[in-house]
């Protein structure tokens, strides 16, 4: 007890001096550098939604860290081999578990104090930023984890295979097994393999991820138990490199070389971690492997919580356009609302009254439970609302993507367009199983759009309609007829449309019908 006892003060001594003299202080500058500019700097071109923006940990940090800190650690595990150093520090009385340990202990401690100040630093940004929600916790663990493993890797490598080349082939490696995971994640779908889901880095989701429904922990604590397997693994393997060394040296003879009395209770500590390590990252690769696609995210059976299911609870932010045309958005968008209700509002004054004309418009969760990609815009409901959502609408991908009122005319006319589409095609059919949202519009149909568009003092898309289709009218006869109706005064084309409007919808009206 007593020798135990003056051991703990005495490693924390050389831990302390380990932190002191590491190398990693000296490439900080560096690190920070990369931070700034490949992380924080994207992540403030996105809108301060929560999920969206922590996401950048894992496509942006962690690729900085993962070079330099496999790099360094494999540099500081190298450190007595490359100095030929291992004879003399042999003869200490500090076991070679003890050093390695101290010495990984310092520059884990670094490069996770340095990652931890960049979440800091980027979720500070966001908290000034963002209107709702709060910062999500499972990007820090996995990215975390992420910094452990990858240094654990580094130093493991450079205690094994000393020398000048092991901390650049280990950071060239990493950052190729970082893009390759990365690709690898990118391509998974639901019928293709799985495993890549372990990957930490993916691309950014949705902008609305994590605002209308939770972001599912799955695949994030197979993650971190997989990269934590990996890590206990490492351990185990640190610790019998020593033994392994005088094996090696004994010509492989167990004889006179695995004594009980030399350390044996070590060895067994560091078996037992190898195959702990193991069994961990083998529970995590095959529970990867039955992971489903939902219209929430990764779903691990074995691992999900049906609590995580329910719809995030929020009161939407609504406010009305001159023309009182009601629109409301998630508080996430707060930013969005004004620019939303300035594109709306116009267009939807134009077709007040008609029949199908929706009497406010709400925004709506990006993802269906179609799996179709993109929910689409539509008119449903009774009164009639118009829906829409961050992702698409009309010709617009990623309308939230951007900085509120960035996008100038086109991302006004956009949305117009999209109110518009819903309005003016056939509506869906009760039989439809996934309705993917409105069929392209006729000629005359999308006369009559950009007509609206035009009294409503917005530049309409050209080609979205079926002009320079074979043996169909032209560009040029639509945009004329488009001019054509809209020249007629606000009550001659609202008293025309009400007439009419059943017969545009089914696609009963040519541009020659048109007034």
């Amino acid at each position: 007890m007593t020798a135990m006892a003056t051991a703990v003060p005495g490693s924390a001594r050389v831990l302390r001096l380990e932190i002191k003299r590491s190398v990693v202080p000296w490439v900080l500058p560096l690190l920070a550098a990369l931070v700034w500019f490949d992380t924080i700097r994207t992540a403030s071109g996105w809108p301060p939604v929560w999920t969206l923006r922590a996401s950048a940990i894992s496509d942006h940090m962690l690729n900085d860290f993962n070079a330099l800190g496999a790099g360094l650690a494999a540099w500081v595990g190298s450190r007595e081999g490359r100095r030929k150093t291992s004879d003399l520090v042999a003869a200490t009385p500090r076991a070679a578990w003890a050093r390695h340990a101290v010495a990984l202990g310092a520059t884990e401690c670094w490069l996770l104090l340095a990652f931890l100040v960049g979440v800091a630093a980027l979720y500070v940004q966001t908290a000034l930023q963002a209107t709702w929600g709060g910062p999500p916790l499972w990007p820090v663990f996995v990215g975390a984890a992420d910094v452990i493993v990858v240094t654990v890797i580094g130093f493991t490598c450079g205690t094994l295979f000393p020398g000048r080349f092991t901390a650049p082939l280990v950071a060239v490696a990493v950052v190729v097994l970082g893009f390759a995971g990365f690709h690898a994640a990118f391509n998974v779908t639901a019928t293709s393999s799985k495993y890549a889901l372990l990957a930490p880095g993916t691309s950014p989701p949705k902008v609305d991820a994590g605002v209308f429904y939770h972001v599912l922990p799955d695949v994030p604590i197979a993650q971190v138990m997989f990269m934590g397997g990996i890590t206990v693994a490492l351990l185990g393997v640190l610790s019998l490199a020593p033994a392994l060394r005088k094996l090696a040296s004994n010509g492989w003879s167990v004889r006179g070389t695995l004594a009980a009395g030399d350390g044996w209770w070590l060895r067994v500590i560091a078996v037992v971690l190898l195959a702990a390590g193991v069994a961990a990252s083998w529970t995590a690769y095959s529970l990867a492997g039955t992971a489903e696609l939902t219209a929430t995210g990764w779903e691990i059976p074995a691992l999900h919580d049906a609590a995580s299911d329910k719809p995030v609870p929020f009161v939407p932010d609504c406010t009305s356009g001159p023309g009182g045309f009601q629109v409301c958005i998630n508080p996430a968008f707060s930013g969005y609302l004004s620019d939303v209700t300035a594109a709306l509002d116009p267009v939807a004054a134009e077709i007040a009254g008609l029949p199908g004309a929706p009497v406010r418009a709400e925004q709506v969760a990006s993802v269906g439970t179609g799996l179709s990609g993109y929910e689409p815009s539509y008119i449903a409901g009774n009164p009639p609302v118009f829906e829409y959502n961050g992702e698409q609408v009309g010709d617009l991908f990623g309308g939230f993507m951007g900085i509120p009122a960035g996008a100038g005319a086109f991302w006004r006319a956009a949305f117009q367009q999209g109110l518009l589409d819903s309005f003016l095609a056939e509506p869906p059919h009760a039989a439809a199983a996934v309705w993917t949202g409105p069929a392209p519009l006729g000629a005359a149909q999308q006369a009559v759009e950009d007509a609206l568009m035009i009294a409503a003092g917005s530049q309409p898309p050209q080609g979205a309609g079926q002009g320079g289709q074979s043996g169909g009218p032209s560009q040029a006869q639509i945009t004329a007829a488009a001019s054509r109706f809209a020249a007629l005064s606000p009550s001659a084309r609202h008293a025309w449309l009400a007439a009419h409007l059943p017969a545009l919808r089914v696609g009963q009206i040519t541009l020659a019908q048109l007034p």
